[in-house]
């Protein structure tokens, strides 16, 4: 019951302190995963208590920041989902929707982190990233064709 505890303790104050930093403070949003595990270490170290085994803290609370690093990648990378389920009760849905052009700019961003050329074909980097994500998404989400 304790570990959970500093989970939860732990989360809130990252979710409090991170608010804090990027609405008030303004911070650019861009540095979220630099700040999130920064805060999130700095924010479990301090909730640690001897009585608790320090194998599976660590092991915990390395799954649940992950957990949480993947949930915030939803949130700032414009999730075409979320966008979708914020706007779902707007009539124009279907011609915003497309104005947003996401797969526009999922391509943009993937030439610019240099994954694809401009002329759309891999590159090692976006091979090498490509087979590392069938090999997790295998073992996690049993995707198996």
């Amino acid at each position: 019951m304790m570990l959970i505890l500093t989970i939860i303790k732990t989360l809130l104050f990252c979710i409090i302190f991170q608010s804090f930093l990027f609405k008030l403070l303004k911070i650019n949003k861009k540095l979220w995963p630099h700040i999130t595990i920064i805060l999130y270490i700095c924010l479990s170290y301090f909730n640690y208590h001897l009585e608790i085994d320090l194998i599976e803290y660590l092991v915990l609370h390395s799954i649940f920041l992950t957990c949480y690093i993947l949930f915030l990648t939803i949130i700032f990378n414009e999730s075409p989902s979320i966008f979708f389920f914020q706007n779902i009760k707007n009539k124009d849905l279907k011609k915003i929707f497309q104005k947003k052009n996401f797969v526009k700019k999922r391509l943009n961003l993937l030439k610019t982190k240099k994954l694809i050329t401009s002329k759309n074909v891999l590159t090692k980097k976006g091979s090498f990233l490509y087979k590392n994500i069938i090999i997790l998404s295998n073992l996690f989400l049993n995707e198996i064709k």
